[in-house]
């Protein structure tokens, strides 16, 4: 008994230093694996929220950039980095709150990040702007809108320039004279054709040009603008059922103006590209039938 015993107590002896290491074992790769969770965490939920906003899904969208917001902050008190504030301006980008986006991005270039202090300039210009425009002061607003669609590097602040830019000019229309319309459409052509020649590639700009070549009556030209907008993706889905409604905007004013020979060509072509979206009929998207 006493054999037994000692048996008993020498293998308890030896088990309790090894589970004890091994707790220390998990608890280290707990902690490490911590530190650098929150970092993964806050990109893969960037990662989704990026896909989200693609597919339309807004609300849901939203609420990842949030979760990633959350994350890049909780990186930042554990072990701040370049990284991590760059990331969290991102996000702040996303959600609209350009004071905080111009703050991460600065914190985000002292720490070594070579594009952080350009975005941070023109993050902060692009918010004075919106400060300035509620406060009624549209040319000074407008002077800095200018700026940054013209020289802005920042694809997000010179999208959204080109966009106040060229709405404000388009609510001037209906109550101008045929020659101050055409001055404001031309305006507007001017403004959109630098960014527009640089970034081929983001369909908004060739959603805002087809809308100004619609006002200018060029409804051809219009509607192979909307077509490249809906083929390389809008920002969101309001905008994106607008694109489809000058689409078919276009479709009804080339019924009217078209010779028979020309329209039998051009409805060919229309024909084809509703049947990739999967439209029910010529004049109506899937989204009518979804309301």
């Amino acid at each position: 008994m006493k054999i037994r015993l000692k048996k008993t107590q020498a293998k308890l002896g030896s088990f309790w230093p090894k589970l004890f290491s091994f707790i220390l074992l998990i608890s280290i790769f707990l902690i490490f694996s911590g530190c650098s969770s929150s970092l993964q965490k806050a990109k893969v939920d960037f990662t989704r929220a990026e896909a989200l906003n693609k597919a339309y899904q807004e609300e849901e969208a939203v609420s990842f950039y949030k979760k990633s917001l959350e994350e890049a902050n909780r990186e930042i008190k554990k072990k701040p980095s370049s990284q991590a504030y760059l990331l969290r301006g991102l996000n702040e980008v996303n959600l609209n709150r350009w004071d905080e986006a111009e703050e991460s991005f600065r914190l985000a270039a002292s720490l070594g990040d070579d594009r952080a202090e350009t975005w941070a300039t023109e993050v902060g210009l692009y918010g004075l702007a919106l400060s300035l425009e509620k406060q009624r002061m549209d040319e000074a607003s407008a002077r800095l809108y200018s700026s940054l669609a013209e020289k802005g590097k920042f694809s997000p602040v010179v999208m959204a320039a080109v966009s106040r830019l060229i709405d404000s000019k388009l609510k001037l229309i209906a109550e101008a004279s045929p020659a101050q319309k055409d001055k404001l459409l031309n305006e507007c052509l001017k403004i959109i054709e630098k960014p527009l020649s640089e970034n081929l590639a983001i369909g908004y700009y060739h959603y805002l040009l087809a809308q100004v070549l619609g006002y200018q009556k060029k409804y051809r030209d219009s509607f192979e603008e909307a077509v490249m907008a809906t083929e390389l993706g809008l920002p969101t889905e309001k905008i994106s059922r607008d694109n489809d409604n000058q689409i078919i905007f276009c479709y009804r004013q080339l019924k009217n103006e078209l010779s028979p020979e020309e329209w039998k060509s051009f409805s060919s072509i229309y024909n084809s590209w509703i049947k990739k979206w999967k439209w029910l009929d010529e004049t109506t998207p899937t989204w009518k039938r979804r309301e």
